[in-house]
């Protein structure tokens, strides 16, 4: 039963890694963050917080970490994994136990997800790949 188990755990790891393309090539690879609802960065919270930098860097391995710098010098690291079908990227964050998609077309990929207490509504976060 367990190696049942196992074979079935490495084909769906297998199924979500195969599928790592896009029409227009692969989106493995390092991505800044360029705007968070149509705003370049810097970009100000409502709580006064000062967003300077975000690299969001997608592994071949399906994992995914996204390093936010603000300008009082800390930073925050999400972690998780990630697939993609269509041309649709879904983020499993393991840091906040959420999920959310993204679309990607050429370097350019785009987040949207629900309020993260920051904002209100939902929040569109666009990235090039570096």
């Amino acid at each position: 039963m367990r190696k049942i188990a196992l074979v079935l755990a490495v084909i769906a790891l297998a199924a979500c890694n195969n599928d790592s393309t896009s029409p227009n090539g692969s989106v493995v690879g390092s991505y800044s963050l360029r705007t968070i609802n149509g705003s370049n960065l810097p970009y100000t919270f409502s709580d006064g917080s000062v967003l300077v930098s975000d690299q969001l860097t997608l592994n071949s391995n399906g994992t995914y970490v996204d390093i936010t710098t603000f300008s009082n010098a800390t930073s925050q690291t999400e972690q998780g994994f990630w697939s993609i079908a269509n041309n649709l990227v879904t983020f499993n964050d393991q840091t906040d136990a959420i999920q959310y998609t993204g679309s990607v077309s050429g370097s350019v990929l785009t987040e949207t997800f629900n309020n993260n207490g920051n904002f209100s509504g939902s929040v569109t976060e666009v990235y090039e790949r570096n």
